[in-house]
């Protein structure tokens, strides 16, 4: 029978090893150590869950706050340009390029801040309240000329969210 496998090369009576075969040697070291690693790595669930940093309620409000503060330039621009009649037409457009993508982009900066403890519920309340409001006034933009979001500053306000629909 004819071998496929090629002697390795001596010097002397020590065998050499060829240098391909010692980087396969090291790579393989390698990889099994890693897989040793990540075996290693503790048990893992099949459920994932984001871990929350825990915010105070004055760093919550603080915050939160401040996303509204900064959003309320361009709605009270856009509330300047609705002061004249407008076409309804006009109206939607103005509530559909502004004022929804406005309140969205701060329900979901103030979602992301997570709730204080003991403030889940409260913070709950307030973003469900802000999303409801938020639908009636897409679905029907000339409630803007109303004060659409009562029901969401009924809550927030006395929680001490009292830059978000200053308002009302």
């Amino acid at each position: 029978m004819i071998s496929l496998l090629r002697p390795e090369p001596t010097v002397g009576s020590r065998a050499v090893p060829r240098p391909g075969r010692l980087g396969a040697i090291v790579i393989a070291g390698v990889l099994i150590l890693g897989l040793g690693a990540v075996g290693c790595g503790g048990s893992s669930s099949s459920t994932t869950s984001t871990p929350t940093a825990t915010i105070t309620k004055a760093q919550f409000l603080t915050k939160a706050n401040a996303i509204c503060g900064k959003a309320d330039p361009a709605l009270s621009e856009a509330s300047a340009k609705l002061a004249a009649p407008h076409t309804a037409a006009q109206i939607a457009a103005v509530v559909k390029g502004v004022y929804v993508p406005s309140v969205e982009a701060q329900v979901t900066a103030i979602r992301a801040l997570g709730a204080p403890p003991g403030g889940q519920a409260a913070v709950a309340s307030m973003l469900k309240l802000v999303q409801a409001d938020l639908n009636r006034l897409e679905s029907k933009p000339s409630l803007v000329a109303t004060d659409v979001f009562a029901n969401f500053a009924k809550v927030a306000h006395p929680y001490g969210l009292t830059a978000c629909a200053p308002l009302s």
